[in-house]
């Protein structure tokens, strides 16, 4: 019995669902059914790339950004050309560089990272053999996708434009209930606002994303509806600022994330600070609140 649940999104392009419907750990990778065979990321679960594999006769991985959740099953595909964004790309494919780049330079917040994601992906290290870059026209026979650089959410973050039924595969631009992840040192609040506005510019028919079921309708309100939760976590921080705290006394709020995954404390508070630190400096250019003393205060 196959262990596939592939989901059509036109006849030579599927989405293949993680078995835990896309929550991080996981995320649901692409499948490319042309006159060329190409699979989108590798964090579908180790199961299910080992499945594809035996299925289809798989002749390029492409990875939409170097996060764990994405390229976990690179190293299933030894002898099989990976291609990864040409940004930073000399900044992934080895654990130990990738924690010092998305969880650094704290050897603790490392250490914790890396068994973390070892643990609950099976990632291993990997060669790339190859990039692409942004305006990249990816043939494939019959379907070509272009690549589009979305930073923001990591440097590095790419989607994938199908222009013939207008299918957006917009990956960590994930369209889910919590809204844009922007825990990383590198990751841009600005920068993930902007590549919002360049996809939603496409007028996608549909949007699939990584981490939830594709959308086949009203795929720009629900990618407005994304961007908008920016502004409701800008006003979740204002809210625990009813006297002037400091950085740690907003932290203890868990304004973003409210309820951290009991044993991942030390991750949350690592993802989560750095969001509200970005909000922080977002809400100072727009004069809305001010900091001194070491507290943060509204004006």
């Amino acid at each position: 019995m196959s262990k596939l649940d592939l989901v059509p999104l036109s006849d030579k392009l599927f989405l293949v669902n993680a078995p835990n419907e896309g929550r991080f750990p996981l995320s649901h990778s692409f499948l490319i059914r042309g006159e060329k065979t190409v699979l989108i990321d590798t964090g579908c679960g180790l199961d299910v790339c080992r499945a594809l594999m035996e299925e289809f006769p798989i002749e390029a991985v492409y990875n939409s950004h170097a996060h764990p959740d994405h390229i976990a099953g690179n190293f299933l595909f030894r002898g099989i050309d990976i291609f990864t964004p040409d940004v930073r790309s000399m900044e992934t494919g080895t654990l130990d560089i990738l924690a010092t780049r998305l969880v650094g330079p704290d050897p603790k917040v490392m250490d914790f990272w890396k068994t973390f994601v070892r643990q609950f992906t099976g990632i291993e290290d990997y060669e790339a053999t190859g990039t692409f870059s942004d305006g990249d026209i990816l043939d494939f026979g019959g379907i070509t996708l272009q690549a589009i650089h979305t930073p923001g959410h990591l440097e590095d973050h790419f989607c994938f434009w199908e222009p013939e039924n207008k299918i957006l595969m917009s990956f960590d631009i994930d369209l889910t209930g919590f809204g844009p992840f922007c825990g990383n040192p590198e990751s841009d609040i600005q920068a993930f606002m902007e590549s919002l506005d360049k996809v939603m510019a496409l007028k996608p028919a549909v949007a699939a994303s990584s981490h939830r079921p594709p959308i086949f309708k009203n795929a720009g309100r629900a990618l407005q509806a994304f961007q908008d939760k920016f502004a409701r976590n800008d006003q979740s921080i204002l809210e625990t600022l009813d006297a002037p705290k400091t950085l740690e006394e907003i932290l203890a709020l868990k304004p973003i994330y409210k309820k951290y995954f009991p044993g991942g404390e030390v991750l949350y508070r690592f993802f989560e600070r750095n969001m509200i630190s970005k909000h922080l400096a977002r809400l100072e250019v727009q004069g809305r609140v001010t900091l001194a003393g070491g507290q943060y205060r509204v004006l």
